[in-house]
């Protein structure tokens, strides 16, 4: 499966192809319609997202020593 990605406006429920890929699309494809002119989260969306420091530590981890051999050695 090969993957043609360009950009195009509908007119009247027509997608308009590029000159370019005329040839190169075959007769039946799968269309994804991605909508480039908003954002994929509005600001409002982003801000009400939790930050890393909103979640509680499970664990209290300051006293554990990490040794990254130890870590990557194979038993």
């Amino acid at each position: 499966m090969s993957v043609i990605q360009f950009e195009s406006v509908v007119e009247g429920n027509i997608i308009r192809i590029p000159e370019q890929y005329i040839g190169q699309i075959p007769t039946v494809v799968a269309v994804t319609i991605v909508d480039i002119e908003r954002p994929r989260l509005n600001r409002r969306i982003r801000k009400e997202l939790p930050d890393i420091n909103d979640f509680p530590a499970v664990f209290d981890t300051s006293g554990w020593k990490f040794d990254r051999e130890e870590a990557n050695e194979r038993r």
